[in-house]
């Protein structure tokens, strides 16, 4: 039976219970069972049961709003001399300039690419896009800042996690959307030592401190005070994400892994939205419990979805109906998860020094303008 049932003694029920804890504070086993008033063993053993051995990974979100980052996202198509390196090159952005996921879209065969600003930055951020352009890297270029981003917690009650199947009815299941009232975080204060901690419990929050402190080559005393006076009480991790659709990142052999043709991920990018309008779509968006992120600005919305392929034309007609009205400002593209991959915050670029974000302009355009012409003589562009 699954945890929609609403049984409070069902096992499926008291796995959504976890992992709704787990959303919230991560895998803290002895705290998790105290919320829950539920033996530690008994907790750990779900979790490793229904959780660790079912595939899901489970990741820390740093709170970008904390950080000072804002969410932009990039519509992007290669010269066709710079296509077949576009993996390459958007790689080396997220070493330079903020780039932390990019996918290639179906059909079209662009990309969607989402980079975290610094807020101080974001202007020169959209000038270097454009200058790459008129260096001829791309043929089109779009720029969506937005204002905020979040994951969307898993909606684990209509999940079963025996099957691996979602409970779903289209017709009947609605939900209140309480999302509207999500507030982002202000800034607060953060060194090096608390961006190493995170980019480690994004990457795995599954190890222990211990192992994170040896990855780090850190003194575990020192990276556990970090962690909790400066991780926690300062709001840098804005909860925890179980990777439901599949996708999970192995770091024995630094790749993203993928499971294919469980789940079609539609990414929803709506501009030149009244407010009115763009509430509206949120709350459409929430309905389901199949999205995954979100982006806010004052007229643009964006959200990913990642919905189970045999609920896809149950999926698109969902869809067309939260667009009503609106098509014309809304697009919706079907992605190509074997053509995508994520990064961690980009902690490299933290001035530790100057304690600061760090963005040199002009380093980052010779270092691309040297890439572009050895890939231009290479590609035989003239």
């Amino acid at each position: 039976m699954s945890a929609v049932s609403g049984r409070p003694d069902d096992t499926n029920t008291k796995t959504a219970q976890l992992v709704g804890l787990i959303s919230l504070i991560g895998p803290d086993i002895p705290e998790i069972s105290r919320r829950l008033g539920q033996f530690k063993e008994s907790v750990r053993y779900r979790y490793k049961e229904k959780v660790l051995n079912k595939g899901f990974a489970v990741h820390a979100l740093p709170n970008h709003e904390t950080l000072g980052l804002r969410r932009v996202v990039l519509l992007v198509d290669f010269d066709p001399v710079y296509a077949p390196y576009a993996n390459s090159i958007l790689t080396a952005m997220s070493e330079l300039c903020y780039v932390v996921y990019f996918e290639k879209r179906m059909f079209t065969g662009d990309y969607v690419v989402e980079a975290s600003v610094p807020s101080e930055h974001l202007e020169r951020f959209a000038e270097l896009m454009s200058k790459l352009r008129e260096r001829g890297l791309f043929s089109s270029l779009e720029v969506y800042p937005f204002d905020w981003f979040r994951a969307v917690p898993m909606r684990a009650e209509s999940y079963d996690f025996d099957t691996g199947r979602w409970d779903f009815d289209w017709a009947a299941d609605k939900r209140s959307f309480e999302e509207a009232g999500y507030q982002p975080s202000a800034k607060a204060k953060f060194d090096k030592d608390d961006l190493l901690i995170l980019k480690e419990l994004q990457t795995d929050s599954t190890r222990s401190f211990v192992e994170i402190a040896g990855k780090l080559n850190q003194n575990y005393k020192k990276l556990s005070w970090h962690y909790k006076t400066h991780v926690l009480r300062r709001g840098l991790i804005n909860g925890y994400s179980l990777r439901w659709m599949g996708t999970s990142y192995s770091n024995v052999l630094e790749k993203a892994l993928h499971r294919k043709h469980r789940y079609q991920h539609l990414a929803l990018l709506g501009t030149n939205l009244t407010e009115v309008e763009r509430i509206q779509l949120m709350a459409k968006s929430h309905v389901v419990p199949f999205i995954w992120s979100e982006m806010v600005a004052d007229r643009s919305y964006c959200a990913h979805f990642y919905f189970p392929t045999e609920y896809i034309t149950e999926a698109y007609q969902y869809l067309t109906e939260a667009m009503a009205g609106i098509q014309r400002k809304v697009s919706v593209m079907p992605m190509n998860q074997t053509e995508a991959l994520s990064f961690t915050i980009p902690y490299q670029l933290f001035d530790e020094e100057k304690k600061a974000w760090a963005f040199n302009a002009e380093d980052i355009l010779d270092r691309f303008g040297g890439l572009i012409t050895k890939i231009s003589e290479i590609g035989g562009a003239v």
